[in-house]
Protein backbone atom coordinates (compact mmCIF):
# COMPACT_ATOMS: atom_id res chain seq x y z
CA UNK A 1 0.00 0.00 0.00
CA UNK A 2 2.12 2.97 -1.22
CA UNK A 3 1.22 6.74 0.33
CA UNK A 4 -0.20 4.51 2.76
CA UNK A 5 -2.89 2.16 2.39
CA UNK A 6 -6.48 4.16 2.50
CA UNK A 7 -9.33 2.64 4.07
CA UNK A 8 -12.71 2.95 2.20
CA UNK A 9 -14.73 3.43 5.37
CA UNK A 10 -12.22 6.72 6.08
CA UNK A 11 -13.12 7.77 2.81
CA UNK A 12 -15.86 9.17 5.58
CA UNK A 13 -13.04 9.67 7.35
CA UNK A 14 -10.21 10.46 5.22
CA UNK A 15 -9.60 13.17 3.54
CA UNK A 16 -5.54 11.94 3.46
CA UNK A 17 -4.76 12.69 0.19
CA UNK A 18 -6.27 16.14 -0.83
CA UNK A 19 -4.58 18.12 -3.43
CA UNK A 20 -3.19 22.00 -2.98
CA UNK A 21 -6.22 24.08 -2.55
CA UNK A 22 -7.34 22.63 0.78
CA UNK A 23 -8.53 24.31 4.56
CA UNK A 24 -5.28 26.48 5.69
CA UNK A 25 -3.96 27.32 2.79
CA UNK A 26 -3.81 30.90 4.12
CA UNK A 27 -1.28 29.34 6.65
CA UNK A 28 2.23 30.49 5.79
CA UNK A 29 5.53 28.33 6.57
CA UNK A 30 6.23 26.53 9.84
CA UNK A 31 8.11 29.69 11.62
CA UNK A 32 5.18 31.75 10.72
CA UNK A 33 2.49 32.95 13.76
CA UNK A 34 -1.32 31.72 12.83
CA UNK A 35 -4.21 33.51 13.88
CA UNK A 36 -5.10 31.64 17.11
CA UNK A 37 -7.30 33.19 19.69
CA UNK A 38 -7.86 33.05 23.51
CA UNK A 39 -11.04 30.09 22.86
CA UNK A 40 -9.84 26.88 23.80
CA UNK A 41 -7.50 25.62 21.39
CA UNK A 42 -9.08 22.13 20.85
CA UNK A 43 -10.68 20.19 18.08
CA UNK A 44 -11.84 16.83 17.88
CA UNK A 45 -11.56 14.99 14.69
CA UNK A 46 -13.09 11.79 12.84
CA UNK A 47 -10.48 9.24 12.03
CA UNK A 48 -9.66 5.36 11.77
CA UNK A 49 -7.86 2.49 13.81
CA UNK A 50 -4.80 3.40 14.77
CA UNK A 51 -1.91 0.40 13.33
CA UNK A 52 1.54 1.66 14.98
CA UNK A 53 3.05 4.77 16.66
CA UNK A 54 6.41 3.33 14.55
CA UNK A 55 6.76 5.75 11.39
CA UNK A 56 9.36 2.95 9.99
CA UNK A 57 6.58 -0.07 10.25
CA UNK A 58 3.70 2.30 9.55
CA UNK A 59 1.90 1.66 5.85
CA UNK A 60 -1.18 3.56 6.41
CA UNK A 61 -3.40 6.50 6.36
CA UNK A 62 -4.32 7.07 9.85
CA UNK A 63 -0.78 6.00 11.31
CA UNK A 64 1.23 8.22 8.84
CA UNK A 65 -1.99 10.84 10.38
CA UNK A 66 -0.50 10.91 14.27
CA UNK A 67 3.23 10.40 12.94
CA UNK A 68 3.24 13.85 10.66
CA UNK A 69 1.60 15.65 13.52
CA UNK A 70 3.68 14.14 16.12
CA UNK A 71 7.26 13.78 14.74
CA UNK A 72 9.36 16.31 12.79
CA UNK A 73 10.76 14.92 9.31
CA UNK A 74 13.67 16.87 7.27
CA UNK A 75 10.96 18.71 5.24
CA UNK A 76 7.44 19.51 6.20
CA UNK A 77 4.76 19.62 3.78
CA UNK A 78 2.94 22.80 3.92
CA UNK A 79 -0.02 22.90 1.24
CA UNK A 80 1.50 20.43 -0.58
CA UNK A 81 5.03 22.47 -0.85
CA UNK A 82 8.11 21.11 0.68
CA UNK A 83 9.49 23.45 3.26
CA UNK A 84 12.27 23.80 5.84
CA UNK A 85 11.21 21.21 8.76
CA UNK A 86 13.84 19.58 11.04
CA UNK A 87 16.60 20.81 8.38
CA UNK A 88 16.71 24.30 8.01
CA UNK A 89 18.53 24.73 4.66
CA UNK A 90 19.80 22.00 2.17
CA UNK A 91 21.11 21.50 -0.99
CA UNK A 92 21.83 19.80 -3.83
CA UNK A 93 24.66 18.88 -6.30
CA UNK A 94 24.39 19.48 -9.85
CA UNK A 95 24.20 16.53 -11.06
CA UNK A 96 21.21 15.77 -8.21
CA UNK A 97 22.83 12.81 -6.36
CA UNK A 98 24.26 14.55 -3.66
CA UNK A 99 21.58 16.27 -1.11
CA UNK A 100 23.05 18.09 2.25
CA UNK A 101 20.63 18.60 5.13
CA UNK A 102 21.78 20.76 7.62
CA UNK A 103 19.29 20.47 11.08
CA UNK A 104 18.20 23.54 12.91
CA UNK A 105 18.58 23.89 16.73
CA UNK A 106 15.60 21.09 17.65
CA UNK A 107 14.93 18.76 20.81
CA UNK A 108 13.12 15.69 21.50
CA UNK A 109 9.77 15.83 23.86
CA UNK A 110 12.95 14.50 27.13
CA UNK A 111 14.99 17.53 26.10
CA UNK A 112 17.44 15.65 24.09
CA UNK A 113 18.96 17.16 21.27
CA UNK A 114 17.40 15.94 17.54
CA UNK A 115 20.79 15.40 15.25
CA UNK A 116 21.48 13.84 12.28
CA UNK A 117 22.41 10.35 13.74
CA UNK A 118 18.66 9.97 14.55
CA UNK A 119 17.49 10.21 11.14
CA UNK A 120 20.66 8.31 9.70
CA UNK A 121 19.56 5.37 12.69
CA UNK A 122 15.50 5.69 11.24
CA UNK A 123 16.44 4.99 7.27
CA UNK A 124 18.83 2.19 7.42
CA UNK A 125 16.37 0.81 10.23
CA UNK A 126 13.87 1.08 7.54
CA UNK A 127 15.98 -0.50 4.81
CA UNK A 128 17.18 -3.34 7.70
CA UNK A 129 16.10 -7.10 6.14
CA UNK A 130 15.66 -7.83 9.60
CA UNK A 131 13.11 -5.08 10.29
CA UNK A 132 10.93 -6.33 7.02
CA UNK A 133 9.40 -2.71 6.61
CA UNK A 134 7.15 -2.34 3.40
CA UNK A 135 8.32 0.76 3.13
CA UNK A 136 11.35 -0.03 2.82
CA UNK A 137 11.17 0.71 -1.33
CA UNK A 138 11.24 4.44 -0.60
CA UNK A 139 14.62 4.66 -0.19
CA UNK A 140 15.52 2.40 -2.96
CA UNK A 141 17.26 5.24 -5.17
CA UNK A 142 19.48 6.13 -2.11
CA UNK A 143 23.26 4.33 -3.08
CA UNK A 144 23.37 0.83 -2.14
CA UNK A 145 20.12 1.16 -0.05
CA UNK A 146 18.23 -2.02 -1.85
CA UNK A 147 21.01 -4.10 -1.82
CA UNK A 148 21.38 -3.54 2.06
CA UNK A 149 17.93 -4.26 2.09
CA UNK A 150 18.05 -7.51 -0.14
CA UNK A 151 21.48 -8.21 2.77
CA UNK A 152 23.83 -8.04 -0.23
CA UNK A 153 25.73 -4.71 1.14
CA UNK A 154 26.43 -3.94 4.92
CA UNK A 155 25.05 -0.43 6.43
CA UNK A 156 27.84 1.67 6.41
CA UNK A 157 27.69 1.29 2.96
CA UNK A 158 24.76 3.03 2.45
CA UNK A 159 24.41 6.55 0.73
CA UNK A 160 23.20 7.73 4.42
CA UNK A 161 25.81 9.44 6.30
CA UNK A 162 25.64 11.85 9.60
CA UNK A 163 28.68 13.81 9.30
CA UNK A 164 28.27 15.34 12.72
CA UNK A 165 25.22 16.20 14.68
CA UNK A 166 23.72 18.69 12.39
CA UNK A 167 24.40 17.07 9.00
CA UNK A 168 23.14 14.43 7.05
CA UNK A 169 24.42 13.81 3.52
CA UNK A 170 22.33 11.01 0.87
CA UNK A 171 23.80 10.18 -1.69
CA UNK A 172 21.57 8.62 -4.91
CA UNK A 173 22.53 6.17 -7.54
CA UNK A 174 19.98 8.21 -9.90
CA UNK A 175 18.68 11.58 -9.62
CA UNK A 176 15.36 11.62 -7.97
CA UNK A 177 12.70 15.01 -9.33
CA UNK A 178 10.77 14.79 -6.28
CA UNK A 179 13.34 13.93 -3.85
CA UNK A 180 12.19 16.79 -1.51
CA UNK A 181 8.61 15.49 -1.61
CA UNK A 182 10.14 12.16 -0.36
CA UNK A 183 12.08 13.15 2.45
CA UNK A 184 8.62 15.33 3.80
CA UNK A 185 6.97 12.04 4.10
CA UNK A 186 6.33 10.41 7.89
CA UNK A 187 7.63 7.40 7.25
CA UNK A 188 10.87 8.72 7.25
CA UNK A 189 10.89 10.58 10.52
CA UNK A 190 13.90 10.50 13.23
CA UNK A 191 14.00 7.99 15.40
CA UNK A 192 16.14 7.85 18.58
CA UNK A 193 18.34 4.81 18.45
CA UNK A 194 18.49 3.93 22.56
CA UNK A 195 14.90 4.04 22.81
CA UNK A 196 14.00 1.52 20.19
CA UNK A 197 17.11 -0.81 20.83
CA UNK A 198 15.04 -0.99 24.66
CA UNK A 199 11.72 -1.30 23.11
CA UNK A 200 12.41 -3.52 20.60
CA UNK A 201 9.39 -5.52 18.65
CA UNK A 202 7.17 -3.23 21.56
CA UNK A 203 8.47 -0.03 20.02
CA UNK A 204 5.47 1.96 18.26
CA UNK A 205 2.76 0.86 20.94
CA UNK A 206 3.32 2.81 23.86
CA UNK A 207 2.63 6.31 23.40
CA UNK A 208 4.01 6.86 27.06
CA UNK A 209 7.48 4.81 26.22
CA UNK A 210 8.03 7.38 22.96
CA UNK A 211 9.86 10.80 22.37
CA UNK A 212 8.13 13.08 19.75
CA UNK A 213 10.00 15.98 17.67
CA UNK A 214 6.96 17.22 16.20
CA UNK A 215 4.73 20.04 17.11
CA UNK A 216 2.46 17.85 19.42
CA UNK A 217 2.89 14.42 21.61
CA UNK A 218 0.79 11.21 21.29
CA UNK A 219 -0.45 12.08 25.42
CA UNK A 220 -3.55 8.78 25.46
CA UNK A 221 -4.00 6.22 22.95
CA UNK A 222 -6.94 4.04 24.02
CA UNK A 223 -7.16 0.88 21.50
CA UNK A 224 -10.63 0.76 19.48
CA UNK A 225 -11.47 4.35 20.95
CA UNK A 226 -9.07 7.15 20.65
CA UNK A 227 -5.74 8.89 19.72
CA UNK A 228 -4.76 12.60 21.79
CA UNK A 229 -2.73 14.85 20.73
CA UNK A 230 -1.34 17.41 22.99
CA UNK A 231 0.66 20.57 22.21
CA UNK A 232 4.47 19.52 22.59
CA UNK A 233 6.19 22.51 25.08
CA UNK A 234 9.53 21.28 23.96
CA UNK A 235 8.93 21.59 19.63
CA UNK A 236 11.30 24.37 18.82
CA UNK A 237 8.32 26.32 17.26
CA UNK A 238 5.74 25.45 20.30
CA UNK A 239 5.81 29.82 20.32
CA UNK A 240 3.54 29.54 17.07
CA UNK A 241 1.38 26.20 17.90
CA UNK A 242 -1.71 27.79 18.68
CA UNK A 243 -4.08 24.36 19.31
CA UNK A 244 -3.28 22.81 22.49
CA UNK A 245 -5.32 19.43 21.97
CA UNK A 246 -6.69 17.37 18.77
CA UNK A 247 -8.82 14.42 19.42
CA UNK A 248 -8.79 11.65 17.04
CA UNK A 249 -11.89 9.57 17.34
CA UNK A 250 -11.87 6.10 15.82
CA UNK A 251 -16.13 6.37 14.75
CA UNK A 252 -16.07 3.49 12.24
CA UNK A 253 -19.99 3.87 11.54
CA UNK A 254 -21.02 7.19 9.58
CA UNK A 255 -23.94 7.92 11.20
CA UNK A 256 -22.79 7.91 14.73
CA UNK A 257 -20.12 10.75 12.88
CA UNK A 258 -22.78 12.44 11.16
CA UNK A 259 -24.93 12.44 14.63
CA UNK A 260 -21.79 13.55 16.91
CA UNK A 261 -20.78 16.28 14.25
CA UNK A 262 -24.97 18.27 14.03
CA UNK A 263 -24.43 17.95 17.89
CA UNK A 264 -21.19 19.85 17.77
CA UNK A 265 -19.47 17.01 19.25
CA UNK A 266 -17.20 16.18 16.53
CA UNK A 267 -15.11 19.18 14.71
CA UNK A 268 -13.85 17.84 10.94
CA UNK A 269 -15.61 14.81 9.44
CA UNK A 270 -16.51 13.38 5.63
CA UNK A 271 -19.73 10.99 4.98
CA UNK A 272 -21.04 9.44 1.94
CA UNK A 273 -24.81 8.46 0.86
CA UNK A 274 -27.55 10.52 2.40
CA UNK A 275 -25.32 11.45 5.02
CA UNK A 276 -23.06 13.40 2.16
CA UNK A 277 -26.36 14.56 0.67
CA UNK A 278 -27.63 16.25 4.56
CA UNK A 279 -24.29 17.54 5.15
CA UNK A 280 -23.96 19.62 1.63
CA UNK A 281 -27.17 20.77 1.78
CA UNK A 282 -26.33 22.46 5.46
CA UNK A 283 -22.83 23.59 4.36
CA UNK A 284 -24.73 25.75 1.41
CA UNK A 285 -26.68 26.90 3.89
CA UNK A 286 -23.93 28.19 5.53
CA UNK A 287 -24.46 26.14 8.63
CA UNK A 288 -21.00 24.17 8.32
CA UNK A 289 -17.70 24.69 5.90
CA UNK A 290 -17.15 22.05 2.86
CA UNK A 291 -13.83 21.50 1.72
CA UNK A 292 -13.97 19.99 -1.81
CA UNK A 293 -11.94 19.09 -4.35
CA UNK A 294 -10.33 16.01 -6.24
CA UNK A 295 -7.29 13.94 -4.55
CA UNK A 296 -4.87 11.68 -5.94
CA UNK A 297 -5.94 8.23 -4.22
CA UNK A 298 -7.19 5.05 -5.95
CA UNK A 299 -9.87 2.45 -4.47
CA UNK A 300 -9.70 -0.93 -6.32
CA UNK A 301 -10.64 -4.34 -5.88
CA UNK A 302 -7.16 -6.40 -5.01
CA UNK A 303 -6.64 -10.34 -6.30
CA UNK A 304 -4.80 -12.68 -4.50
CA UNK A 305 -3.08 -13.54 -7.65
CA UNK A 306 -0.85 -16.23 -6.09
CA UNK A 307 -4.16 -18.41 -5.20
CA UNK A 308 -2.96 -19.74 -2.09
CA UNK A 309 -6.23 -20.72 -1.09
CA UNK A 310 -8.15 -20.10 -4.52
CA UNK A 311 -6.51 -21.39 -7.62
CA UNK A 312 -8.60 -19.72 -9.98
CA UNK A 313 -6.94 -16.20 -9.18
CA UNK A 314 -3.90 -17.69 -10.87
CA UNK A 315 -5.87 -16.91 -14.11
CA UNK A 316 -5.68 -13.31 -15.60
CA UNK A 317 -8.62 -14.52 -17.14
CA UNK A 318 -10.63 -15.04 -14.06
CA UNK A 319 -9.49 -11.82 -12.47
CA UNK A 320 -10.77 -9.48 -15.21
CA UNK A 321 -13.95 -10.92 -15.68
CA UNK A 322 -14.36 -9.91 -12.02
CA UNK A 323 -13.43 -6.18 -13.06
CA UNK A 324 -15.38 -6.24 -15.95
CA UNK A 325 -18.86 -6.66 -14.55
CA UNK A 326 -18.22 -4.21 -12.29
CA UNK A 327 -20.27 -1.50 -13.33
CA UNK A 328 -18.48 2.06 -11.75
CA UNK A 329 -20.27 4.40 -12.63
CA UNK A 330 -23.39 2.96 -11.33
CA UNK A 331 -21.74 2.31 -7.92
CA UNK A 332 -20.09 5.77 -7.35
CA UNK A 333 -23.66 7.37 -8.65
CA UNK A 334 -26.19 5.45 -6.43
CA UNK A 335 -24.05 3.15 -3.97
CA UNK A 336 -21.31 4.91 -2.21
CA UNK A 337 -22.34 8.82 -3.98
CA UNK A 338 -19.06 9.94 -3.92
CA UNK A 339 -15.63 10.04 -6.21
CA UNK A 340 -15.41 9.79 -9.86
CA UNK A 341 -15.63 5.86 -11.68
CA UNK A 342 -11.81 4.61 -12.41
CA UNK A 343 -10.59 2.67 -15.30
CA UNK A 344 -7.18 2.54 -14.61
CA UNK A 345 -4.81 2.95 -11.49
CA UNK A 346 -3.36 6.42 -11.70
CA UNK A 347 -5.56 8.85 -10.60
CA UNK A 348 -5.86 12.72 -11.78
CA UNK A 349 -3.47 15.58 -10.37
CA UNK A 350 -0.27 13.54 -10.73
CA UNK A 351 2.25 15.08 -12.65
CA UNK A 352 5.13 13.61 -15.28
CA UNK A 353 7.07 16.73 -15.68
CA UNK A 354 5.17 19.86 -15.65
CA UNK A 355 2.16 17.16 -17.59
CA UNK A 356 -0.70 15.84 -15.87
CA UNK A 357 -0.31 12.23 -16.69
CA UNK A 358 -4.03 11.48 -16.40
CA UNK A 359 -4.88 13.76 -19.20
CA UNK A 360 -2.00 12.40 -21.47
CA UNK A 361 -3.22 9.05 -21.03
CA UNK A 362 -6.09 6.89 -21.65
CA UNK A 363 -7.46 4.63 -19.20
CA UNK A 364 -6.85 1.29 -20.09
CA UNK A 365 -9.59 -0.60 -19.03
CA UNK A 366 -12.23 1.22 -21.37
CA UNK A 367 -10.49 -0.40 -24.06
CA UNK A 368 -11.09 -3.75 -22.58
CA UNK A 369 -14.79 -3.03 -21.85
CA UNK A 370 -15.12 -2.37 -25.20
CA UNK A 371 -13.15 -5.83 -26.22
CA UNK A 372 -14.85 -8.18 -24.10
CA UNK A 373 -19.03 -8.42 -23.85
CA UNK A 374 -19.24 -11.34 -22.12
CA UNK A 375 -17.31 -11.68 -19.11
CA UNK A 376 -18.99 -14.92 -18.05
CA UNK A 377 -17.41 -16.39 -20.81
CA UNK A 378 -14.22 -15.06 -20.22
CA UNK A 379 -14.73 -16.86 -16.59
CA UNK A 380 -15.62 -19.73 -18.09
CA UNK A 381 -12.43 -19.93 -20.34
CA UNK A 382 -10.16 -19.15 -17.67
CA UNK A 383 -11.33 -21.75 -15.17
CA UNK A 384 -10.72 -24.23 -17.86
CA UNK A 385 -7.21 -22.77 -18.44
CA UNK A 386 -6.46 -23.39 -14.75
CA UNK A 387 -7.12 -27.17 -14.86
CA UNK A 388 -10.49 -25.80 -12.48
CA UNK A 389 -13.96 -27.30 -13.33
CA UNK A 390 -15.58 -25.12 -15.80
CA UNK A 391 -18.79 -24.59 -13.97
CA UNK A 392 -18.89 -21.01 -12.25
CA UNK A 393 -20.91 -22.22 -9.51
CA UNK A 394 -18.76 -24.92 -8.03
CA UNK A 395 -16.20 -21.89 -7.05
CA UNK A 396 -16.72 -19.71 -3.37
CA UNK A 397 -14.47 -16.50 -3.60
CA UNK A 398 -14.01 -14.91 -0.39
CA UNK A 399 -14.34 -11.13 -0.22
CA UNK A 400 -12.36 -8.70 2.37
CA UNK A 401 -13.89 -5.73 2.99
CA UNK A 402 -12.14 -2.88 5.03
CA UNK A 403 -14.64 -2.90 7.98
CA UNK A 404 -17.54 -4.07 9.33
CA UNK A 405 -19.26 -0.94 9.76
CA UNK A 406 -23.01 -0.84 7.68
CA UNK A 407 -22.38 1.27 5.41
CA UNK A 408 -19.09 -1.34 4.13
CA UNK A 409 -21.75 -3.87 4.71
CA UNK A 410 -23.97 -2.38 2.40
CA UNK A 411 -21.21 -1.59 -0.59
CA UNK A 412 -19.86 -5.28 0.38
CA UNK A 413 -23.07 -6.73 -0.61
CA UNK A 414 -23.48 -4.33 -3.68
CA UNK A 415 -20.09 -5.82 -5.12
CA UNK A 416 -21.72 -9.75 -3.81
CA UNK A 417 -24.36 -9.34 -5.72
CA UNK A 418 -22.99 -7.91 -8.96
CA UNK A 419 -20.49 -10.99 -9.06
CA UNK A 420 -22.93 -13.79 -7.87
CA UNK A 421 -25.54 -12.44 -9.98
CA UNK A 422 -23.43 -11.72 -13.55
CA UNK A 423 -20.36 -14.66 -12.74
CA UNK A 424 -22.53 -17.09 -11.34
CA UNK A 425 -19.77 -17.67 -8.60
CA UNK A 426 -20.69 -17.88 -4.96
CA UNK A 427 -19.07 -15.08 -2.97
CA UNK A 428 -18.57 -15.06 1.04
CA UNK A 429 -18.00 -11.64 2.79
CA UNK A 430 -15.42 -11.83 5.63
CA UNK A 431 -15.55 -8.47 7.07
CA UNK A 432 -12.50 -6.71 9.00
CA UNK A 433 -13.24 -5.98 12.43
CA UNK A 434 -11.63 -2.56 11.68
CA UNK A 435 -8.81 -0.61 9.81
CA UNK A 436 -6.18 -1.96 11.67
CA UNK A 437 -7.57 -5.66 11.72
CA UNK A 438 -7.93 -5.21 7.46
CA UNK A 439 -4.15 -4.34 7.42
CA UNK A 440 -3.39 -7.32 9.38
CA UNK A 441 -5.59 -10.01 7.13
CA UNK A 442 -4.61 -8.05 3.72
CA UNK A 443 -0.83 -7.85 4.14
CA UNK A 444 -1.29 -11.68 5.44
CA UNK A 445 -3.13 -12.31 2.50
CA UNK A 446 -6.18 -13.64 3.73
CA UNK A 447 -8.39 -13.03 0.91
CA UNK A 448 -9.18 -13.88 -2.42
CA UNK A 449 -10.44 -10.52 -3.61
CA UNK A 450 -9.84 -7.29 -1.15
CA UNK A 451 -10.66 -3.75 -1.10
CA UNK A 452 -8.10 -1.69 -1.02
CA UNK A 453 -7.33 2.09 -1.22
CA UNK A 454 -4.04 3.67 -2.15
CA UNK A 455 -2.65 7.46 -1.87
CA UNK A 456 0.19 9.38 -3.46
CA UNK A 457 3.33 9.93 -1.38
CA UNK A 458 4.43 12.15 -3.78
CA UNK A 459 3.52 13.83 -7.05
CA UNK A 460 4.46 11.17 -10.05
CA UNK A 461 2.86 8.57 -11.12
CA UNK A 462 5.43 6.06 -10.02
CA UNK A 463 3.64 6.50 -6.05
CA UNK A 464 0.89 3.88 -7.84
CA UNK A 465 2.67 2.02 -10.12
CA UNK A 466 5.82 0.37 -8.11
CA UNK A 467 2.79 -0.73 -5.70
CA UNK A 468 3.15 -4.01 -7.80
CA UNK A 469 6.64 -4.72 -7.82
CA UNK A 470 7.77 -8.07 -6.82
CA UNK A 471 9.69 -6.43 -3.92
CA UNK A 472 7.20 -3.67 -2.91
CA UNK A 473 6.44 -4.80 0.74
CA UNK A 474 2.99 -3.56 -0.36
CA UNK A 475 2.08 -5.43 -3.34
CA UNK A 476 -0.15 -7.65 -1.19
CA UNK A 477 -1.83 -9.31 -4.09
CA UNK A 478 1.76 -10.64 -4.76
CA UNK A 479 1.10 -9.96 -8.60
CA UNK A 480 4.32 -11.02 -10.36
CA UNK A 481 5.04 -10.19 -14.32
CA UNK A 482 8.39 -10.16 -15.71
CA UNK A 483 7.89 -7.84 -18.04
CA UNK A 484 6.46 -5.49 -15.39
CA UNK A 485 9.69 -5.70 -13.76
CA UNK A 486 11.63 -4.75 -16.72
CA UNK A 487 9.66 -1.85 -17.08
CA UNK A 488 9.83 -1.00 -13.60
CA UNK A 489 13.97 -0.83 -13.46
CA UNK A 490 13.62 1.17 -16.94
CA UNK A 491 11.42 4.03 -16.06
CA UNK A 492 13.74 4.30 -12.57
CA UNK A 493 16.72 5.41 -14.85
CA UNK A 494 14.69 7.09 -17.46
CA UNK A 495 14.67 11.28 -16.67
CA UNK A 496 13.65 12.45 -20.29
CA UNK A 497 9.65 12.88 -18.90
CA UNK A 498 8.33 12.05 -22.28
CA UNK A 499 9.54 8.58 -22.46
CA UNK A 500 8.85 8.43 -18.91
CA UNK A 501 5.00 8.94 -19.54
CA UNK A 502 4.84 6.35 -22.31
CA UNK A 503 6.76 3.62 -19.79
CA UNK A 504 4.31 4.62 -16.67
CA UNK A 505 1.37 4.00 -19.29
CA UNK A 506 2.68 0.95 -20.46
CA UNK A 507 2.95 -0.36 -17.23
CA UNK A 508 -0.75 0.81 -16.04
CA UNK A 509 -1.82 -0.75 -19.12
CA UNK A 510 -0.26 -4.42 -18.18
CA UNK A 511 -1.42 -4.30 -14.39
CA UNK A 512 -5.46 -3.74 -15.95
CA UNK A 513 -4.64 -6.11 -18.67
CA UNK A 514 -3.53 -8.75 -16.20
CA UNK A 515 -5.89 -7.39 -13.66
CA UNK A 516 -3.41 -7.11 -10.82
CA UNK A 517 -6.55 -4.90 -9.67
CA UNK A 518 -10.34 -4.13 -11.20
CA UNK A 519 -10.09 -0.69 -10.46
CA UNK A 520 -13.36 1.40 -8.69
CA UNK A 521 -13.18 4.49 -8.19
CA UNK A 522 -10.38 7.97 -7.55
CA UNK A 523 -11.97 9.47 -4.67
CA UNK A 524 -12.99 13.01 -4.46
CA UNK A 525 -11.71 15.68 -1.55
CA UNK A 526 -15.33 16.53 0.87
CA UNK A 527 -14.26 17.39 4.56
CA UNK A 528 -16.97 19.15 6.77
CA UNK A 529 -15.65 21.75 9.43
CA UNK A 530 -17.30 23.41 11.65
CA UNK A 531 -17.27 27.59 11.46
CA UNK A 532 -15.02 27.90 14.39
CA UNK A 533 -12.07 25.69 12.25
CA UNK A 534 -9.06 27.20 11.09
CA UNK A 535 -6.15 26.04 9.53
CA UNK A 536 -6.42 22.46 9.44
CA UNK A 537 -4.53 21.42 6.02
CA UNK A 538 -6.03 18.40 4.39
CA UNK A 539 -2.21 17.21 2.48
CA UNK A 540 -2.67 15.67 -0.60
CA UNK A 541 1.02 13.49 0.42
CA UNK A 542 0.91 12.32 3.94
CA UNK A 543 -1.37 11.56 6.52
CA UNK A 544 -5.16 13.01 6.93
CA UNK A 545 -4.75 16.44 8.92
CA UNK A 546 -1.82 18.67 9.41
CA UNK A 547 -2.70 20.65 12.77
CA UNK A 548 0.37 22.46 13.20
CA UNK A 549 -1.54 25.20 11.38
CA UNK A 550 -4.96 24.49 13.08
CA UNK A 551 -7.01 26.64 15.93
CA UNK A 552 -10.40 27.62 17.00
CA UNK A 553 -11.32 31.37 16.35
Amino acid sequence: MKKKALALVTAAIMTATLLAGCAGKSNGSNDKKNDGTKKEQKLVLREGALKTLDSVLATDTVSFDVIQNSQETLLVSNNDVPEAGAAEKWEVSEDGLTWTFKLRDLNWSDGKPVTAKDFEFAWKRLLDPNTGAFYSFFLFPVKNAEKYSNGEAKADEVGIKATDDKTLVVTLDRAVPYFEQIVAFPGLAPQREDIVTVEGSEYGTDPAKLVYSGPFVVEQWQKGAKVVLKKNEKYYNAANIKLEKAELLQIDEIKTAYDQFKAGKLDVTSATGEYLEQLTKDAKAGKYNLVEGVEPSSFYMVFNTEGKDNKALTNAKVRLAFSLVLDREEYVGSVYKRGVAAYGMVPKGLLVGDDEFRAKVEEPLKALLDQYKDPKALLIEGLKEAGLDADPSKHTFRYLPQNSDAETKKYSEYFQNVWQTKLGVKVEIQPAADFSDYLTKVQSQQFDIAMSGWGADYNDPMTFLDLFGKDNGNNNGKYYNEQYEQLLVKVQNEIDNAKRTEIFAQMEKLIIEDAAIAPLFYRDKKSFQQKHVKGVQLPSFGGTYQLRWAYVE
